[in-house]
């Protein structure tokens, strides 16, 4: 059953399934709390398993919003409060997908509740600022987060044709030249064809589920230079028990040792692990890797 926490300008919604030690689902984008069914469903025997539909997405849509209402404090702000409503505080383990991740390392870091453990997949600590995407350019035209700066313009593009968006978004990705990778707006989202398969998701239920438009959930990317100023405040190397995972395939995040050192030296405990045959979609695909590491 879904149930609603009242915060200032919005419901956020969430499940509550189980008992034991507390593990806390976010998602990223493009998804919603149903993407974690698989894994909650087998969680739920062992563990108390919340999972959120995070602030701007359907289920939790602000009314009136402007763009800075979906900056990183906000979200973590969100979160928090849920946490402390709940009291998720048995030995709390937050797993976060994509963007959920980013949600996790902040609220982690910013250190308001107590966390036990930080599981992050396929995302990482921040996004870097949006002049390092201005300056990729591709041949569909400039990297996709580029243009989610404008995120009234992308949705309007988008709603034409969400089954397409979908389609695109969670099509399969096998064996990735990174060399020759196009990670423009048109060439992720839109160029989806049958010939492409899609990963074992409802696509049609996504297209229901965000049927009023993409615009709030877009808008986390156009804050990403604000986020960077916000974190300033609270960014510090964690001390908690902190696993990386990325897909090898992943097209939106390629592993680099560039980036593992910089993962690493983000906590004093910090794995980072590479899934093989796995890509962006690695929850989808390789959900006893998650679960492996949550119990």
């Amino acid at each position: 059953m879904i149930r609603k926490l009242n915060l200032d300008d919005f419901e956020l919604s969430y499940t509550t399934e189980g008992e034991g030690r507390d593990v806390l689902f976010l998602h990223g984008f493009p998804s919603n709390m149903y993407f974690w069914n698989d894994i909650k469903n087998k969680l739920k025997n062992y563990c108390k398993v919340t999972v959120v539909e995070q602030r701007g997405y359907p289920l939790s849509s602000v009314e009136n919003s402007i763009v800075s209402d979906f900056n990183i404090e906000n979200l973590s702000l969100d979160i928090e409060k849920l946490i402390n409503t709940l009291e998720l505080n048995n030995n709390l383990t937050i797993v976060g997908h994509d963007w959920g991740s980013i949600v996790a390392w902040s609220i982690a870091s910013r250190n308001n509740v107590e966390i036990t453990k930080l599981v992050s997949i396929c995302g990482g600590t921040e996004f870097p600022s949006t002049s390092i995407y201005d300056n990729l350019k591709f041949n569909k035209g400039s990297h996709y987060i580029s243009s989610f700066q404008n995120p009234e313009e992308v949705n309007l593009l988008l709603i034409k044709n969400l089954d397409l968006f979908f389609r695109s978004a969670y099509r399969v990705t096998p064996n990735i030249d990174y060399t020759s990778l196009d990670l423009s707006l048109k060439s992720l989202f839109t160029t989806h064809n049958s010939g492409s398969k899609v990963h074992n998701i409802n696509i049609d239920s996504l297209v229901k589920h965000f049927q009023n438009g993409m615009k709030q959930p877009i808008s986390w990317y156009s804050n990403i230079d604000f986020n960077l100023e916000l974190s300033n405040q609270w960014r510090r190397e964690l001390d908690i028990d902190t696993t990386f995972l990325f897909g090898e395939n992943d097209a939106a995040v390629k592993l680099n040792k560039k980036m593992i050192d910089r993962l690493k030296s983000s906590g004093t405990n910090v794995s980072v692990k590479e899934i093989k045959n796995a890509d962006h979609w690695l929850p989808l695909t390789h959900g006893e890797s998650v679960i492996s590491e949550i119990i």
